[in-house]
């Protein structure tokens, strides 16, 4: 029998009458029904009970919105290109740049393993395809010199995320019935790289050899690359958000810096305080009159290639040259100067000091690197130490 108040409407929720009939209508299944685009009346069951009647209510709404508005398709006959052009307008207007982009190459990547042609044809074997073929698939990173370098656990995992994130995203729209489980990698519990005070204070010195960016008035690259490098390892902050700071973003009189909503993870604008000494290094980056602070006219290769310079041409305290302590033995990252920001200060702070210094919108990645400075400290306090001689004495 179906319910009268929905009668108006183009999905419709009902029981039927031989089962309330042998069931009891607190027993008989809920139903929707509706007709397709084609004219094919088709239907769903939800389960008895109050929880049935809801769910058949939701999913009638749900279907009554898509024909309305024309976007219903079957399940069986959605392909996946049918449902990537729906995903990408949707995700154009809802994610920033950055994620927008790692999700989108993260599909394209899963679709040109997987081939999937439709929707359901996605499953857990498919999945598990697609991760056995991606794991033995090389890179090339161009910004470090050409280096080849296998697929990480940690980089399946990312493309798995976003993809599991679009599958949801299609069973909310009635593309699918559910998402395919999806086994998860277990990355390799390897220590990060990060950058040591040590280290740091070698590639301040070795600023010197900096050659870019060049044609900014009234400031040298020396002065650059030192305001950057000091704000990435005394702030904690991205690189990408380092370098989307405007002028007008930073308080001198506070202290403190604006990290905008559209640069940074966690989607939301926020004002950081930071350290006096690199707001005294930020203050000379501004007589250039650039809109921005820390302008780069030149591609992003050459911001890597610039950075491995400088570090070529460290040299620590006894003179030697820096190593390549990096990953897989390279120079550093960025994002190394970051982890050694959080690092050495996780000691000396509360859990959720250092979270919100380090714009994390999850608690759990901040108890990852507090995590990393506590193995840390065990090796350490267990290092050899040679016969020198006491502060004060003469060898």
């Amino acid at each position: 029998m179906k319910d009268g108040a929905v009668m108006d409407k183009k999905a419709w929720t009902y029981q039927l009458a031989k089962q309330v009939e042998q069931r009891g209508a607190e027993k008989a299944s809920w139903y929707v029904g509706w007709r397709d685009p084609a004219g094919v009346l088709r239907c769903k069951s939800c389960g008895p009970g109050k929880v049935g009647k809801s769910a058949a209510n939701r999913l009638a709404d749900t279907i009554h919105s898509q024909l309305v508005a024309g976007t219903y398709q079957g399940k069986q006959r959605t392909t996946w290109d049918q449902f990537f052009g729906r995903y990408e307008a949707h995700i154009e207007s809802r994610y920033d740049a950055p994620s927008r982009k790692a999700a989108m190459l993260s599909l394209k990547t899963f679709a040109r393993i997987a081939k999937p042609k439709l929707l359901k044809a996605i499953d857990t074997a498919k999945v598990d395809e697609f991760i056995g073929v991606r794991l033995k698939e090389t890179i090339i990173v161009k910004s470090r010199g050409g280096v080849v370098r296998s697929i990480s656990p940690s980089t399946v995992n990312r493309e798995l995320r976003y993809v599991r994130a679009a599958l949801r995203l299609a069973a909310d729209w009635g593309f699918i019935e559910k998402v395919p489980r999806m086994r998860f990698l277990k990355p390799q519990q390897k220590l990060p790289t990060f950058v040591s005070p040590e280290h740091f204070s070698a590639m301040f010195q070795a600023c010197e050899v900096a050659t870019m960016p060049n044609g900014l008035p009234n400031v040298s690259p020396v002065h650059w690359w030192r305001g950057l490098l000091l704000l990435l390892f005394m702030s904690g902050w991205r690189i990408g958000q380092t370098l989307a700071i405007r002028r007008d973003d930073i308080d001198f009189e506070a202290g403190a810096a604006l990290s905008r909503a559209e640069s940074n993870k966690g989607r939301r604008d926020q004002l950081i305080p930071l350290h006096p000494l690199v707001i005294e290094h930020l203050k000379p980056l501004t007589a250039s009159f650039n809109r921005m602070v820390f302008p780069w006219d030149h591609n992003n290769r050459t911001l890597w290639s610039e950075f491995a310079r400088i570090q070529d041409a460290a040299r620590l305290a006894d003179g030697s040259p820096m190593p390549k302590s990096g990953k897989n033995g390279g120079w550093y990252g960025f994002h190394d100067l970051r982890r050694g920001f959080a690092t050495v200060n996780a000691a000396s702070m509360d859990l959720f000091e250092l979270q919100a210094l380090m714009q994390h919108k999850s608690l759990t990645t901040t108890q990852g690197y507090v995590s990393m400075a506590q193995r840390l400290q065990k090796p350490v306090n267990n290092l050899f130490i040679p016969s020198l001689p006491r502060i004060g004495e003469t060898a």
